[in-house]
């Protein structure tokens, strides 16, 4: 028979696809562009926690009265809109008891917060769920992170629930919000920062080919990080009881090292939720807590070889402790309150980058049962 000369589609279609070392699923991964997309949500939840800490200094957050998750995108824009947004906040025990004698113009001043605040929800919601399920499509999702990119959806949605939960709280008799829901509010809003940064750090050491151990462990981190989280959670107390505009001066309590009032509700363990006189006294000497436990951590991560977290870590909460003695002693200007939430936020950041170097890049632990690098050929090849 004559042979047949074959065309060069034909040759393509029949050479054996090349072998990468890697399964099929990993070929279509996309790996460093989640992470990259996974950095820009944080970034924008930490725009989302300086625009909440803003709102509650500037007494903005129940200014609106009604949750229009879908709608209410559109702000008012004519004076008759602006008027019964208005009137709508003249029904709420804010206005009532406090704001009596606020005008149309005083009351555009707190509303532009609050919309700001909202509109940054929306729009991280957006920024979430549609590159989420685009990624999804295009089987561009590494194993084992389907479910984690999934959980940090929901607490998205979570997040705007209790968002309103909280603001919902200075709707009917008080007028402001539960303390404790704003804690909540912000607890969770950093456990989604936490979530976001420590998945876009995995997404990114598994793009680089990095083996599983990238640092070395470093004992108290996480001992720290618990410890800066309930710092945290009680400086969320002192906003929600307004502890901050009691007792401006420091070292001393006007001149006493413990305070009267520090014990006076009942069951004493109340004093440390409800207690304003409490709740500034625990948060004030936990931070000199912090501070003290900080340089331990800095020196372990010096000794561990990572000296540029060590660096970080330390200088960050040296400013932020400074932040907190003169937000302190200013009696809480807004300036310096927006800079002492933003200084946490940026100590937990460096903390948890920090840990992640600790424990290693791209794990086989929970949310990825992608293989190290250094197995991939010897499964698959």
């Amino acid at each position: 028979m004559p042979d047949r000369t074959l065309d060069a589609p034909e040759v393509a279609r029949q050479q054996p696809a090349p072998d990468t070392g890697e399964p099929p699923a990993l070929n279509r991964a996309r790996p460093g562009q989640l992470s990259v997309w996974l950095f820009v949500i944080a970034a924008v939840v930490l725009v989302m926690i300086v625009v909440g800490g803003t709102t509650r200094l500037t007494q903005s957050g129940l200014s609106m009265v009604n949750w229009e998750p879908v709608g209410g995108v559109v702000p008012p824009l004519s004076e008759a809109d602006w008027n019964a947004e208005f009137d709508a906040y003249k029904t709420s025990p804010e206005f009532q008891k406090i704001n009596a004698d606020m005008t149309v113009g005083d009351f555009k001043g707190i509303f532009f917060w609050e919309y700001l605040h909202r509109l940054l929800g929306r729009l991280l919601g957006l920024a979430l769920v549609v590159p989420f399920l685009w990624f999804l499509a295009r089987r561009a999702v590494p194993p084992g992170y389907a479910r984690r990119l999934g959980g940090l959806v929901l607490l998205v949605g979570l997040q705007g629930l209790i968002g309103w939960w909280m603001v919902a709280s200075g709707l009917v008799d008080r007028p402001d919000v539960a303390h404790e829901r704003l804690a909540l509010h912000l607890t969770t809003a950093l456990v989604l920062l936490v979530g976001l940064i420590w998945t876009a750090l995995d997404l990114r050491a598994l793009a680089a080919g990095r083996s599983a151990v990238t640092g070395r462990p470093v004992r108290w981190v996480w001992p720290f990080a618990v410890l800066l989280g309930v710092q945290i959670t009680l400086g969320a107390f002192v906003a929600g009881l307004d502890a901050g505009w009691m007792y401006n001066t420091w070292p001393m309590m006007r001149g006493s090292w413990l305070p009267p009032g520090l014990t006076e509700l009942s069951p004493v363990w109340s004093n440390l939720v409800d207690n304003p006189v409490a709740v500034q006294f625990l948060h004030r000497w936990l931070a000199v807590v912090v501070a003290v436990a900080a340089l331990v951590v800095a020196s372990q991560l010096f000794r561990a070889g990572a000296r540029h977290y060590a660096i970080a870590l330390e200088s960050a909460v040296a400013v932020q402790f400074l932040l907190g003695v003169f937000t302190l002693l200013h009696a809480v200007p807004v300036g310096l309150g927006v800079a002492h939430q933003a200084g946490a936020v940026l100590v937990l950041v460096i903390t948890v980058a920090a840990a992640h170097w600790s424990m290693g890049g791209a794990r086989n632990s929970v949310g990825s049962s992608q293989p190290s690098p250094s197995t991939r050929t010897k499964q698959f090849g």
